[in-house]
């Protein structure tokens, strides 16, 4: 089972169902997770948490890559813009980090 952090937003769009992949950086972590493994998203100063299934993993070369993936995008990044999503990684991960990355999309269902 996995831990990953998530805001209070992101939490509203997963129940609501419209947010059925998570966008991370490809590292020691998410490189082990694999299809029907669980994950619990904690939200950010808050006790709520959920608890997911993932049923399929995506991994891209670059940001760019993962911006022609258009059922990817329509999946995880909640409306934004590519400029609004890429300022939205740099400011979580780093800039350096975000441009020197692989990029995963992890499918999930709600359990």
């Amino acid at each position: 089972s996995f831990n990953y952090k998530i805001y209070s937003e992101v939490y509203d769009e997963i129940i609501r169902g419209n947010k059925t992949i998570e966008i991370r950086l490809l590292n020691e972590k998410s490189d082990k997770i694999k299809n029907g493994d669980e994950i619990t998203f904690s939200v950010l100063d808050s006790d709520k948490t959920l608890t997911v299934e993932v049923i399929e993993k995506y991994i891209f070369e670059n940001i760019d890559e993962l911006f022609k993936n258009k059922y990817v995008v329509k999946n995880s990044l909640m409306n934004y813009t590519n400029d609004e999503t890429k300022d939205l990684l740099y400011n979580i991960f780093g800039k350096e980090k975000v441009d020197n990355s692989k990029i995963v999309g992890i499918e999930f269902r709600l359990k």
